[in-house]
């Protein structure tokens, strides 16, 4: 490896080499070629605009998903309480929805992990059907 540098540098190609790649001269002449290839922050407001209207739909898709399951929890109920005890039922309706769905998935992860089999499972007309 020694020699193979020092030939380089008897011949003087390790001075090409140091340069081309290591000095600022080199680079700035070359900055004008290369600033059309580079991508910048500016690049990307179409990506981050897409984004940014995909997350909002979601968030107005569930937010439209609760007020209608609220809505069909609450016809039961009478209608003459204040805005305030309707806007903290609804939070109260959002909180137990998602206790639900947290238990859910967690009775599925435990289905799944265990050894493949299920020992009952609920039946439609509420009997206890084994499963194996």
């Amino acid at each position: 490896m020694s020699t193979a540098i020092l030939k380089l540098s008897e011949n003087g190609d390790l001075q090409r080499i140091h340069d081309k790649w290591l000095t600022r001269s080199a680079c700035s002449s070359e900055g004008a070629k290369q600033n059309i290839d580079r991508l910048e922050l500016e690049s990307f407001w179409g990506l981050f605009l897409l984004i940014g209207i995909a997350c909002f739909i979601a968030l107005l898709c569930y937010f439209i998903k609760m007020a209608y399951g609220f809505r069909r929890h609450s016809n039961g109920n009478p209608g003459g309480s204040s805005n305030n005890a309707r806007l903290r039922s609804f939070f109260t309706f959002v909180n137990e929805r998602e206790e639900e769905d947290k238990n859910m998935s967690k009775r599925k992860r435990s289905e799944k992990g265990s050894s493949g089999r299920v020992a009952h499972e609920d039946g439609l007309d509420g009997s206890s059907v084994s499963v194996h």
